[in-house]
C-alpha cells in the first residue's frame, strides 16, 4: 500500500461511493461540505480533526448497498433506515481510522432525545450529520432554502436540538447556492484533501471500502484478501522484485472495486446469469478502471483491470494504451481464478484439489492462462492454500463479529426504530 498516496485514497473512496447508486452521487461530499462550512469558522477543531469529520460525513452512507434501503433513505421524511446506519458504523469501527467517531454514524438518523448517552461532541456531530444529510436531500427533492429553514424550525427539540438548529442557521448556509462553490473552495479542499493521512490510514480506508463491497455477499467476504495473498505469494515465487510484488498486491486489493456498481442480486445469483446480467457483471472492470484512473500508477491500473483478459486477447476489458499483458496481470488472473475455485459461491460449492488442478491444466492448455504460472500454482497448491487460510481467518472472524454486533444492535433498537 506504499504506492497509494494520501489524497488519492480519498479520491478513490469518493469515486467508489458514487457508484453505489445514481441517487447518491456526490451526496457524501456535499454533506461533508455543509458540515465543514458550519464547523470551520468556529475554530473548535484543528485541520486533522476537521478532515476526519469531513471524511466521516462523506462516508456516512458507506453501509448502504441494498436498493430497498436506499429507496427509504432518499425519501425526505425518512422512515426505518437503521440498516445502513448500523453497517456504516460497523465498517467504520472495524476497518477505518475513525473508530472513535463511528458512533456518530450509528445515530445519525436518531431523534435528539435518543442520543443523550453520547458525549457532547458526538451528540453535536451526529445531529449535524443528520441535519446536513437532510439539507442535501431537500435540495435533491427541489426544495428551497426558505422551505428548509421552515422545516428545521418545526423540528426543534424533536428531531434536532434547539442549539443545533441555531448553529446551522447562524452559519449563513443557503442551500439554494451553497454547492456552487464546493469544488472551488480552496480552504475546504486544502483541509479535506491535503491534510496528510499516514500510510496506515490510507491503507485502512481503502481496505474498508473494499470490505464494504466484499461483505455484500457472504460468499465473497474473503475473496479480495485471498486474491491479494495468492498474487503476492506467486509473484514472490516467480522472483519478482519487492516493488513488483507491492504493485501486484495493490492491484489485487483494488481489482474488484468496480463491483460496487453491480446489483447485489447479480452478485448473489444462484444460477447461471442471463446474457444481459453477464454483461452487467462484466461492466465491473470498466467501473474499476474509472475509479482508479488518475489515482494510482498506470501499472497498477493495468494489473487491476486486465486480469480477466485471456492470453489470446479475447477478454472483455478495454485495452489500455501502450501496454501488453505482463506477467503481473497473469499472476493476478490465476490468483483470482484460484480463489474463486477454492471458495464457495452462490452458484457453486468449494471445489476439491483435483478439480481445481484439472481446471487450471485445462485452461492452461487452451491458452487461457499462463502455463508457467499455472504449473507453479499447482506445484505449490498446499502452500498457497495454507497462506490463503491464514490471511483469511482474521477477515472471517471480523465478518462474524460484525454480524453478531449487527444483530445485537438491531435487537436493541427494535423493529420500530426506537432505541
Amino acid at each position: 500500500m506504499q504506492l497509494l498516496k494520501n489524497e488519492k485514497a480519498i479520491n478513490i473512496m469518493e469515486k467508489t461511493l458514487n457508484y453505489v447508486d445514481s441517487r447518491l452521487i456526490d451526496h457524501g461530499k456535499r454533506v461533508a461540505y455543509l458540515l465543514f462550512t458550519i464547523l470551520e469558522p468556529q475554530h473548535k477543531f484543528d485541520n486533522k480533526q476537521l478532515r476526519d469529520i469531513c471524511l466521516l460525513a462523506m462516508l456516512h452512507d458507506v453501509g448502504a448497498y441494498k436498493t430497498e434501503e436506499i429507496d427509504r433513505m432518499v425519501i425526505f421524511e425518512t422512515i426505518d433506515v437503521w440498516d445502513h446506519s448500523i453497517y456504516g458504523y460497523l465498517f467504520l469501527k472495524y476497518f477505518s481510522p475513525l473508530e472513535e467517531l463511528a458512533p456518530i454514524i450509528l445515530f445519525h438518523h436518531a431523534e435528539c432525545d435518543k442520543i443523550t448517552h453520547l458525549d457532547s461532541t458526538r451528540q453535536m456531530l451526529a445531529q449535524l450529520v443528520s441535519l446536513c444529510d437532510r439539507a442535501d436531500f431537500f435540495v435533491m427533492h427541489n426544495g428551497d432554502n426558505a422551505g428548509f429553514q421552515d422545516h428545521i424550525n418545526q423540528c426543534r427539540n424533536i428531531k434536532y436540538r434547539d442549539d443545533i438548529v441555531d448553529m446551522f442557521l447562524a452559519s449563513g448556509i443557503n442551500i439554494d447556492s451553497i454547492f456552487e462553490n464546493m469544488d472551488s473552495d480552496e480552504v475546504f479542499n486544502r483541509v479535506f484533501r491535503e491534510t496528510p493521512l499516514t500510510e496506515d490510514e490510507a491503507a485502512n480506508y481503502i481496505k474498508m471500502i473494499v470490505s464494504s463491497i466484499d461483505f455484500r455477499s457472504s460468499q465473497t467476504v474473503i475473496h479480495t484478501v485471498a486474491v491479494t495473498c495468492i498474487a503476492g505469494l506467486l509473484a514472490r515465487l516467480l522472483g519478482a522484485s519487492e516493488n513488483d510484488i507491492e504493485k501486484v498486491k495493490t492491484g489485487a486489493l483494488l481489482h474488484d472495486v468496480g463491483k460496487v456498481g453491480i446489483p447485489v442480486h447479480i452478485i448473489e445469483s444462484a444460477g447461471k446469469l442471463s446474457d444481459a446480467d453477464m454483461e452487467v457483471m462484466r461492466g465491473h472492470v470498466s467501473i474499476t478502471e474509472k475509479i482508479l484512473e488518475g489515482n494510482v500508477d498506470s501499472d497498477i491500473i493495468h494489473i487491476a483491470v486486465k486480469h480477466h483478459e485471456k492470453l489470446n486477447g479475447t477478454g472483455y476489458p478495454k485495452k489500455l494504451k501502450n501496454h501488453d499483458i505482463s506477467f503481473l496481470d497473469r499472476v493476478l488472473s490465476i490468483a483470482d481464478i484460484f480463489s474463486a475455485l477454492c471458495g464457495a459461491r452462490s452458484y457453486k460449492n468449494v471445489y476439491s484439489k483435483k478439480r481445481v488442478v484439472d481446471i487450471l491444466r485445462k485452461m492452461s492448455a487452451q491458452n487461457l492462462l499462463d502455463s508457467e504460472i499455472a504449473l507453479l500454482t499447482i506445484t505449490h497448491f498446499e502452500e498457497i492454500m495454507e497462506a490463503m487460510k491464514m490471511e483469511s481467518l482474521p477477515v472471517i472472524q471480523t465478518y462474524n463479529a460484525m454480524n453478531e454486533e449487527y444483530l445485537r444492535i438491531r435487537d436493541k433498537i427494535g423493529t420500530n426504530g426506537k432505541r
